[in-house]
């Protein structure tokens, strides 16, 4: 081979080696991947620095940090900046990642350092346990809450509790109840302030049945308004001699106890194997670590991250108007980097440093294991699913959320119906037949207190067609989104419940509806009944737009949507050639509700359990979901994962992307729901004439009715399944 060829092939594979280390972008620009808060937007500002002064970076956005993570993984970003426990969810997804680099505030190899405080009362003489040292002493410690940004995980703090108590699996108790029966058994009066549970009136009945745990708060009930609540209630706990021991902050530790000296002298550090130390030790004794945040990138562009990185190093570049301190804006490094990890290390080795911070996810459950399985309908939610459980597990969420794939929504309501599955979310279409056809009910909503948020239903019709009350529709053309869905029997409920008496369904001269086709209609009863306002089950257009189209082109008098189907008409959101001309078309407003000028309001969406679920399995799946409500519902600073938010570019994936949290029926005893007139879901069990007037009407002898004819029919088909 001659050395010109030699040279060649050298240089070929020089260039090959280079290339698998350059990013993913244009050019071999490496892509950075951020998530974005909701109020000041870094991309907006810092990303164009970037490609104005060719830095060779370029900007993706992620919906979350796990977003981020997939995007790394799958080579579509190149680096980004997680939190500790984001590993953990990488770890057990199988994400292939490496750590370049550690993003430090302060110059110590630990982010948190979590020590035991004691009362040097309670230290005995001789060595013994720690579990022996705080068996029957007073524990103070603040429960977890959504907006306590510095509260020690969850997921920890069960950890650092495991390591003196036994676990109980009792099968008459919720793991939850479990765990706080544990404690209220091994420790002595106490006070673990703050709510115990989302559910406040389950957190209640916990806090009811366990008073210890509350009898050392300064109310006497955990309240998270109570003097010892937060990070410096549990140390004041400790200070005004109230608390016999406490888990924290070495930092907080420290700085507490120091301002009076006194004071810190009748305090130590007690040790995991018992031993204790003073508060000023300068080797302090640590139960649990926190890495710091990191850097993280794609295996194949570490090096390249690693090099970037290692120009991050000099303290000038947080105040840099040029395109390094755009990065570090974007970074949110607020110091020097130290130097780059060498090598970038995996995340199982990284975090392996830390003491106790891997074992703390690695908490064994119950035997057998308990789960709360929850039903999806498609490939897509079903990946959303397992990336929620998966970061449930990361936050300790017990018991641990699984997912099951079925076809429909109609085969994951058969699924809960039989106990296949615990759980499915619907829509409010599906409320009816959700009790009528599955024996299922909701036992949470996807709420929103904005009002045009939820699913309202209201009857619009076009403004030059005379009609300004509800009594001037009788005997008018009425169009509906979806046979027997919540704007169906929203109208049927409120007309019955106008007139019960002599049953005032003779009031539409004729109904569409989407599903009447389904019904087989022959002859007269097809053209009259379902051709005229034309329409038919289409994938690509939803019976809310062809009941719109059908008032547009004058096919039907009188069309009942949703408010937002009717907000993307008249902002013109639908882009139709029908729609093209906006025709005006107004609200026609119910006399009972002038304020709001809707027939119904209910919930975006619903999570459906079976009617027969025993009370313990109805407070775990209670517990589950709104647990991940918490941690990863619609807060501005829970971005690890969004359960609300769009799921591979995609929106109301699983979850509605509108919902603000998941409430239990409680919801309509506070404000503001319950100052809204009309609501569907509490209408489900209200409305005897209703239920009476549909299960007994149907024999008895009446004027003819489009309506109730219809009804018969789909009463008749409903039964005979």
């Amino acid at each position: 081979m001659s050395n010109w060829l030699v040279l060649a092939v050298l240089f070929y594979c020089a260039n090959v080696v280079i290339l698998q280390g350059t990013g993913s972008g244009a050019d071999g620009n490496l892509r950075l991947c951020i998530v974005e808060g909701r109020g000041y937007k870094r991309g907006a500002k810092y990303c164009p620095i970037l490609d104005e002064e060719k830095s060779g970076i370029e900007c993706v956005f992620g919906t979350d940090r796990l977003d981020c993570l997939r995007r790394i993984h799958k080579g579509t970003a190149d680096f980004g900046v997680f939190q500790p426990e984001d590993l953990k969810a990488a770890q057990w997804a199988k994400v292939e990642v490496l750590v370049t680099n550690e993003i430090k505030l302060k110059d110590r190899p630990f982010a948190r350092s979590v020590v035991a405080a004691v009362n040097r009362r309670i230290l005995p003489e001789g060595r013994t346990s720690a579990s022996a040292v705080l068996r029957n002493r007073t524990l103070c410690r603040s429960a977890a809450d959504k907006d306590d940004l510095r509260h020690l995980p969850e997921v920890l703090a069960r950890y650092l509790e495991s390591l003196v108590t036994v676990g109980s699996c009792s099968t008459n108790l919720t793991l939850t109840e479990n765990r706080i029966k544990v404690n209220a058994d091994f420790f002595g009066d106490s006070c673990v302030a703050g709510p115990w549970l989302p559910d406040r009136e389950r957190d209640a009945e916990l806090k009811r049945s366990y008073p210890s745990l509350c009898a050392a708060c300064a109310s006497h009930r955990c309240s998270e308004k109570d003097f010892y609540w937060g990070t410096s209630g549990a140390l004041a706990c400790m200070s005004d001699g109230v608390g016999d021991v406490t888990w924290a902050e070495l930092d907080d530790v420290v700085a507490y106890f120091n301002k009076d000296t006194d004071n810190a002298n009748q305090f130590a550090l007690l040790c995991r194997d018992g031993s204790w130390q003073p508060l000023n030790s300068k080797t302090p004794c640590v139960w649990l670590h926190r890495p710091w945040d990191i850097v993280v990138s794609k295996m194949k562009a570490s090096a390249a991250v690693s090099k970037l990185m290692s120009s991050m190093t000099n303290s000038s570049v947080t105040v840099d108007s040029h395109w390094h301190g755009a990065l570090a804006a974007l970074l949110e490094i607020r110091q020097a980097l130290p130097p780059p990890l060498q090598p970038p290390q995996p995340p199982t080795n990284y975090l392996s440093t830390a003491e106790g911070f891997t074992e703390a996810f690695n908490q064994y459950g119950c035997n057998p294991p308990r789960h709360v399985t929850l039903c999806t309908t498609s490939l897509l939610e079903n990946n959303k699913c397992e990336w929620l459980a998966e970061a449930g597990a990361v936050y300790g969420v017990s018991p641990p959320l699984q997912c099951a794939k079925r076809d429909s929504v109609e085969e994951c309501m058969t699924a809960v119906k039989n106990k296949e599955c615990d759980c499915v979310v619907a829509d409010s279409n599906w409320l009816v037949k959700a009790e009528r056809n599955y024996s299922l009910t909701p036992i949470l909503h996807e709420a929103n207190p904005i009002i045009d948020r939820m699913t309202i239903i209201s009857a619009y019709v076009r403004r030059d067609a005379g009609i300004n009350k509800m009594a001037d529709l009788r005997g008018k053309r009425a169009a509906f989104p979806l046979l027997d869905g919540i704007a169906w029997h929203s109208v049927l409920r409120y007309l019955t419940n106008k007139s019960c008496n002599d049953i005032a369904f003779n009031f539409f001269s004729e109904v569409c509806a989407l599903g009447l086709e389904k019904l087989d209609l022959k002859g007269a009863l097809s053209k009259k009944y379902t051709e005229n306002c034309g329409m038919r089950q289409d994938d690509d257009v939803n019976g809310e737009i062809q009941a719109l189209r059908a008032l547009v082109q004058g096919k039907t008098d009188v069309v009942f949507i949703n408010k937002t189907t009717y907000n993307l008409y008249v902002n013109r959101y639908i882009q139709k050639d029908w729609s093209k001309n906006l025709i005006e078309i107004v609200p026609i407003c119910p006399e009972e509700n002038p304020k709001y000028c809707f027939i119904s309001w209910s919930n975006i969406g619903h999570v459906f359990t079976s009617n027969n679920l025993t009370s313990l399995r109805r407070h775990e799946v209670i517990n589950v979901l709104t647990k991940l409500d918490q941690y990863f519902g619609d807060y501005p600073h829970k971005s690890m994962f969004s359960m609300y938010g769009p799921y591979n570019h995609k929106f109301d994936v699983l979850f509605h992307n509108n919902t603000k949290l998941l409430e239990t029926n409680h919801m309509f005893k506070k404000h503001p729901y319950n100052n809204i007139p009309l609501n569907f879901e509490q209408s489900l069990n209200a409305s005897e004439c209703y239920i009476s007037k549909f299960t007994t009407g149907f024999g008895v002898k009446m004027a003819p009715s489009v309506l109730l004819l219809i009804l018969s029919l789909v009463s008749s088909i409903i039964m005979n399944k």
